[in-house]
């Protein structure tokens, strides 16, 4: 198989994140446009920012007037859970410094949970092409989201008054879905004692670093199974 057959692979396997990512950045730009930003610094947010959560939680901030200091801050405490993804597709990513910085910038969860069930399957020589594929058209899609919600949106909501109600939960059912899909039962009390840290960080009122600490908990508590180590091993030795 060709780089370019591994290519149109990606884009293949990534179709169901543009379609969640589509419909929750239309409403990321429409939300923006309503609290006063320009087209230009919404398109600045979704191209350089790229993460959903971060980018509505910067629009929150702004209406609350928070300092933009504590913005950036808080938008790099709720992205410092990508820190954990790396070391698990490490393995499948080849040497090279700025292949790997590229590679790290289009990494989003939904992207993270489709290189966990696909890059193993994948030989050496298509790790790389497969990947942007993934990653650019996620990026790509969530950008014209934008554009659409900046442009157009008002209108679409207008036409489609349920779309409204609908789009702003695109995202979060966008994650929830992959989730469950590489969830697997050696997880499951890993993610239970994770999600209970995060529940109880909520519940004192630190929810901005909820996420964080039950992730890293999670990943502390977390075992794999001997069986995967294995197969890790030999999918590296075949690549």
């Amino acid at each position: 198989m060709t780089s370019r057959t591994y290519f149109f692979q990606g884009i293949k396997d990534t179709i169901p994140t543009m379609l969640g990512y589509f419909p929750a950045s239309l409403a990321f730009g429409l939300t923006g446009t309503s609290i006063g930003l320009s087209p230009m610094e919404l398109f600045a947010i979704s191209f350089f920012v790229y993460a959903g959560s971060a980018q509505f939680f910067i629009l929150a901030s702004l209406q609350l007037g928070m300092p933009i200091l504590s913005v950036v801050f808080l938008v790099f405490m709720l992205n410092l859970r990508h820190l954990l993804y790396g070391p698990i597709i490490e393995p499948y990513l080849p040497e090279g410094l700025k292949k790997r910085l590229a590679k790290a910038f289009l990494l989003t969860d939904e992207v993270f949970a489709i290189c966990y069930l696909k890059l193993k399957t994948i030989p050496a020589e298509g790790k790389t092409p497969w990947y942007f594929a993934v990653g650019l058209f996620a990026w790509w899609s969530w950008l014209l989201g934008t554009l659409v919600g900046i442009f157009a949106g008002e209108y679409i909501f207008k036409s489609y008054p349920l779309l409204a109600q609908t789009m702003g939960f695109a995202l979060t059912a966008l994650f929830v879905g992959v989730t469950f899909l590489v969830v697997q039962s050696s997880m499951l009390l890993a993610l239970g004692i994770g999600g209970l840290v995060s529940l109880f960080f909520a519940y004192i009122g630190w929810s901005s670093v909820a996420m964080l600490a039950g992730a890293a908990v999670a990943c502390l508590v977390y075992q794999p199974p001997q069986q995967t180590s294995t197969l890790i091993k030999e999918g590296d030795s075949h690549a």
